[in-house]
């Protein structure tokens, strides 16, 4: 899965998945693992996904903005604000699977986590 990030005609960052714009590179931002990388627990057909081993702090300055799971038959998103938990939980349809999940930090960048 690709992400891509440029600058809508605002100037103000923007995020998405198929653009014409610069590719995001998971992991590769020199930042503490512990709180970047995603850590993913599967119970049947629902998938947890947290942000760090160390919780990931969630403030108007420093936030994760969104996580996305990856599945072999698409993906879904949560969208996150300072006041929700770095974390989220999805639900898998009957013979799906997930396959990674990702998260976006908006100082930190994308950081990845394959299942």
């Amino acid at each position: 899965m690709k992400f891509y990030v440029g600058n809508d005609m605002l100037g103000n960052k923007v995020v998405c998945e198929e653009s014409q714009v610069k590719e995001l590179v998971a992991n590769s931002t020199d930042a503490a693992n512990e709180k970047h990388v995603p850590v993913v627990a599967v119970d049947g057909n629902k998938v947890t996904v947290v942000v760090g081993e160390v919780e990931h702090p969630m403030t108007e300055a420093h936030l994760i903005q969104w996580i996305v799971l990856e599945t072999k038959k698409g993906s879904q998103k949560k969208v996150l604000s300072a006041t929700d938990a770095p974390r989220a939980e999805f639900t898998l349809e009957e013979g799906d699977e997930a396959v990674a999940a990702y998260e976006y930090c908006n100082l930190h960048g994308l950081w990845k986590k394959e299942i």
